[in-house]
């Protein structure tokens, strides 16, 4: 008969929970080092928590984010189809896989996960929009000319139909402060590895929408462009967490009134918390741009506060502290 020395026995129960302790430790590390944009250790993270539990297919889908953002599309599609196996209704995550598969150029495949994502949930506008850009890709393969046209003139009816909405919704003294703000589809900033959905520039007067979302159902884009509105009817270069507040808050409200079933994360997230309590959206805002820029004011000029407080120059009077110039706000 074998006999266990108690002293070096070790309870698989036990090892099991130190192995799930720590499997998570290397994921909530792993999602910071992510999160700033450290992709290197992001990726060594998450290949250390797979190796304890290669089960896990939650993994699998964030070394895929990894893979695509280091453009090793392959690996990322690889890891995508690997969390799908278990996660076949995931429709962000069929997204994500058609998005590898377009950059990888095969635009058939990437078609096809799209319209599974848009089967899951016939209203996401991001998947309706892809569904377009690929096949606008598909036609630049036999006419480039033809399909840059396309593209452009859809922008332009697009852009201008998202304008009279935005119009239509804010005040004639609002519009007539933005009068001389040109608005555009074009390339956008970066901010922490990500594409600015749109941002303002004081020093050209111009609100940019990010050319992702040329295929983006108007309401989506009206409700970015009233966001920017708030930060260029001030006509400066500054910017707060007060007027980003501010900014979210007009953007949840046009989206409530008038987003019609559409389906986007970003304002579908915004208008929730707005509608649960406006004080619940300018807390999350208030978190989000605390860890975009910790030295960001808490007032600028036109959004204090309240009343008692009155913006100086120098310093934001309810902060206490130096107010910073931008050449982007977002």
């Amino acid at each position: 008969m074998i006999s266990i020395s108690y002293n070096n026995y070790q309870n698989p129960c036990k090892m099991r929970s130190f192995m799930g302790s720590n499997v998570s430790e290397l994921l909530e590390k792993g999602d910071s080092a992510f999160n700033t944009n450290n992709l290197k250790e992001a990726l060594d993270l998450y290949n250390k928590a797979l190796n304890l539990n290669p089960e896990n297919t939650v993994i699998n889908r964030k070394l895929a984010k990894v893979y695509h953002k280091l453009k090793e599309y392959k690996t990322a599609e690889n890891n995508y189809k690997i969390y799908l196996q278990s996660n076949e209704k995931e429709t962000e995550a069929w997204i994500e896989l058609g998005e590898t598969q377009r950059q990888m150029g095969a635009y058939k495949n990437a078609k096809e996960s799209f319209e599974t994502a848009l089967k899951l949930e016939p209203n996401n506008d991001l998947a309706k929009r892809s569904i377009m850009e690929t096949d606008n890709n598909i036609l630049s393969c036999i006419s480039p000319d033809k399909a840059y046209k396309e593209k452009q003139a859809y922008a332009q009816n697009n852009l201008n139909t998202a304008i009279a909405m935005v119009s239509k919704h804010l005040t004639p003294a609002f519009m007539k402060d933005i009068s001389d703000v040109q608005i555009k589809f074009g390339q956008t900033a970066s901010m922490m590895g990500t594409s600015n959905i749109a941002q303002y520039e004081n020093r050209i007067k111009t609100i940019t929408v990010s050319n992702a979302y040329i295929y983006a159902a108007p309401e989506v884009i009206a409700a970015y462009l009233v966001h920017e509105g708030v930060h260029a009817k001030d006509k400066d270069a500054y910017t707060s967490i007060r007027e980003e507040q501010d900014a979210y808050k007009k953007a949840a409200e046009f989206w409530i009134k008038n987003s019609k079933g559409i389906q986007d994360p970003e304002m579908d997230y915004a208008a929730e918390l707005y509608k649960q309590s406006p004080s619940k959206l300018s807390n999350r805002v208030e978190e989000i741009y605390l860890l975009r820029d910790p030295e960001i004011a808490k007032t600028s000029p036109n959004h204090p506060p309240d009343k008692i407080f009155h913006f100086n120059k120098s310093k934001t009077k309810a902060a206490n502290q130096p107010i910073k110039s931008y050449d982007t706000i977002a």
